[in-house]
């Protein structure tokens, strides 16, 4: 499974169970299930994060999977409470 898949189904999960998910902590899972950036280094929180978890709405959308795009957009937050997916 890519990184896009895990963050998809992790995100549907999330909201299946009425949960969200710091996006700080989804850095920790990424590099606990040893997904790497595209430089093959391990994330470490900074603008990759929200860039990527923005690239997974955006395929889940080209895809025509809104619900789960909107999924993605619900499922993960900033620190400071705003959707991680949002640029």
């Amino acid at each position: 499974m890519d990184k896009y898949e895990f963050i998809r189904q992790l995100a549907n999960f999330l909201i299946q169970h009425q949960r969200t998910m710091n996006a700080q902590d989804l850095v920790a899972l990424l590099n606990w299930n040893k997904y790497h950036t595209d430089y093959g280094t391990k994330y470490r929180g900074g603008r990759g994060i929200y860039k990527l978890i923005h690239a997974t709405y955006d395929w889940l959308v080209d895809i025509e999977c809104q619900p789960e795009a909107d999924n993605v957009a619900l499922a993960y937050f900033k620190p400071d409470g705003s959707y991680a997916y949002d640029k």
